[in-house]
């Protein structure tokens, strides 16, 4: 009977140690967002136009969390679930609540190749071009892609991805048809870093196929659309397609300059191109260009700063493309309410531009004001206007500056003011409260835009994160 024991005490020791050698670890980590927001006008087209939205209060909340699955250093695994944006009194935060809200907002894997510094991130991640300034006008945003990342030295590395943005092949291959409905993405980034200084070139192309069709329920909607305004011109026909198979590459840069301290300089340039087939006497073309710097001055009270940017905007001719740079998913914002800064809040903003293209703008601030410990303030004064051509409304048919989820197209007779007054007070180690107050003042030309008339916009936002 002892050696019965032992043996079964021995096995259960091997057992043990077998389970103990594939374990791993799990942490945890997130936010949970919480947002109270009056926003009036948010279409700019006031009470007399219907649609308006005028004097809304709203309140919704949003929980992301990070879940580490960590075997070793060289492999861990990664899943990130978002819970909301839930509104509260609508659908799932209504009474009884109960709602299908969870979404999958990240799966991927991180694995380093035996023996080497390159370092693999497949799945459903986050993925950005390089933005210094103010986040990226191209691409910022979850997708499905696989990465690849190399170490050099301390002063320079690689990363390369393949991107697969949309794809609605398993309808065509169940039905023995060679769709060619994908949207591919191929990139390289090449950070170097010196003492006091970091220069950042990129390069994206794109394979657009021929079949690729918004109407597809295989996409997200909104995301499509956005995508589809981007990389198309204004008058593109409404079937959301280019009609056969096309090219699109964009290059730039990223500089950022620390070597004068307190004095810091950053600058973002790029150039894009889509070159797409003609429908009907319109030419599926777009291409352009855009670049924006600021300089900032840290103090210890306040860091004041300067910042512009300048993109390309279209010509007169409506069948000859765009001359404005094509994007897929920006994330670009040097303002909180009329563009989507990066890192801000669950708050309305882009009401002016997702992107910054075909406008330019220059602004002023006072960042990180702090008189009191843990509350720091931000002013910000921007100056915005249009580089399109003015004829362009009447010869594309343009009926409204208004661009869903895009803001809105401005022309050289267009412009726009935008103050921002944030704050932000760290009430506990884990949770925050952040203030927006935001206004705009839209002065779009009424004899261009068919005698409309358009209002200010306005918001005053409560924002609560606890972060764990």
């Amino acid at each position: 009977m002892k050696r019965i024991v032992t043996l079964m005490l021995a096995a259960m020791l091997v057992l043990g140690s077998v389970a103990g050698a594939s374990a791993a670890d799990i942490k945890a980590k997130g936010q949970w967002d919480f947002s109270f927001e009056f926003l009036d006008n948010p279409d700019f087209q006031g009470q007399d136009n219907n649609g308006a939205k005028e004097d809304t209060f709203g309140a919704k909340q949003r929980l992301r969390t990070q879940i580490d699955i960590i075997a070793s250093e060289n492999l861990r695994g990664v899943v990130y679930f978002e819970m909301g944006d839930t509104v509260w009194g609508n659908k799932d935060g209504a009474l009884g609540a109960d709602g299908k809200s969870v979404e999958v907002k990240r799966s991927y894997i991180d694995w380093a190749v035996p023996n080497t510094d390159l370092m693999v991130r497949m799945g459903i991640q986050g993925l950005a071009l390089p933005g210094a300034v103010a986040g990226s006008p191209v691409l910022d945003d979850d997708v499905a892609a696989l990465t690849m990342t190399y170490k050099f030295n301390d002063m320079f590395a690689a990363t390369a991805f393949w991107a697969r943005p949309y794809d609605t092949s398993t309808s065509g291959e169940t039905s023995g048809k060679n769709l060619q409905d994908e949207l591919d993405l191929f990139g390289v980034v090449l950070p170097v870093t010196l003492d006091g200084a970091k220069i950042t070139p990129w390069a994206m192309y794109g394979a657009l196929g021929k079949d690729v069709d918004g109407s597809s329920s295989d996409y997200n909607g909104a995301s499509w659309k956005q995508a589809a305004y981007g990389l198309r011109p204004i008058n593109a026909p409404a079937a959301q397609t280019f009609g056969n198979d096309s090219n699109a590459w964009w290059v730039g840069s990223s500089f950022e300059l620390s070597m004068f301290a307190p004095l810091s300089f950053k600058l973002d340039a790029m150039y894009g191109s889509v070159d797409g087939d003609e429908i009907g006497n319109i030419e599926m073309d777009r291409s352009g260009w855009l670049v924006i710097g600021a300089i900032d001055y840290k103090m210890d009270m306040v860091t004041p700063g300067i910042f512009a940017w300048y993109a390309s905007g279209d010509d007169d001719d409506a069948t000859n493309g765009s001359e404005r740079m094509p994007y897929v998913s920006p994330d670009f914002g040097p303002t909180s309410f009329g563009m989507d800064k990066p890192g801000a809040p669950i708050a309305t903003d882009s009401l002016v531009s997702v992107s910054g293209t075909g406008m330019w703008g220059v602004g002023l601030q006072l960042a990180d004001i702090s008189f009191v410990e843990n509350l720091k303030h931000t002013i910000r004064v921007v100056y915005m206007t249009g580089t399109n051509n003015e004829d362009m409304v009447k010869n594309a048919s343009l009926t409204s500056p208004v661009q869903s989820g895009n803001g809105l197209y401005m022309t050289e007779k267009d412009h726009a003011w935008e103050v921002n007054f944030d704050h932000f007070y760290k009430i506990y180690d884990n949770l925050d409260l952040m203030v927006e107050m935001g206004y705009i003042k839209a002065d779009l030309d009424e004899d261009t835009w068919n005698n409309k008339e358009f209002d200010d916009a306005w918001k005053l936002g409560f924002n609560l994160k606890y972060s764990f």
